[in-house]
């Protein structure tokens, strides 16, 4: 009875997330942007670094954290409506289109920066 849990939970965590994390969506525009030096920590975890960005999406975070609650009974990660929360997360992330997938690229303003100095 508690694996049907986890279809409510799957839908919760994927709608919920469809919601807060599309750059133009109204919750989205309202969370700050916390940022210590090269390192982007809220909304989305960035790190600059040799003119390139890593961008860990919540679906791979997501990933990993439903992989270790599998092997290990850590509290609330123990909770079926938490790993469906996850696993609608995870849905989410990888139902959008293969560019907004990427991992790493380019960070344009210093190529930006770049290329005015070479005029």
């Amino acid at each position: 009875m508690e694996a049907l849990s986890i279809i409510p939970a799957t839908a919760l965590g994927y709608f919920t997330l469809r919601a807060t994390t599309h750059p133009t969506s109204r919750i989205r525009k309202k969370m700050p942007n916390l940022r210590v030096k090269r390192v982007q920590v809220f909304p989305v975890l960035r790190i600059n670094i040799f003119g390139r960005v890593i961008h860990l999406h919540h679906w791979l975070s997501f990933s990993i954290i439903l992989l270790i609650s599998f092997f290990a009974s850590i509290g609330i990660l123990d909770l079926m409506v938490t790993r469906g929360v996850l696993l609608g997360g995870i849905i989410h992330g990888l139902t959008l289109p293969k560019e907004h997938r990427r991992i790493v690229y380019k960070d344009f303003s210093i190529e930006r920066l770049t290329s005015l100095n070479n005029n």
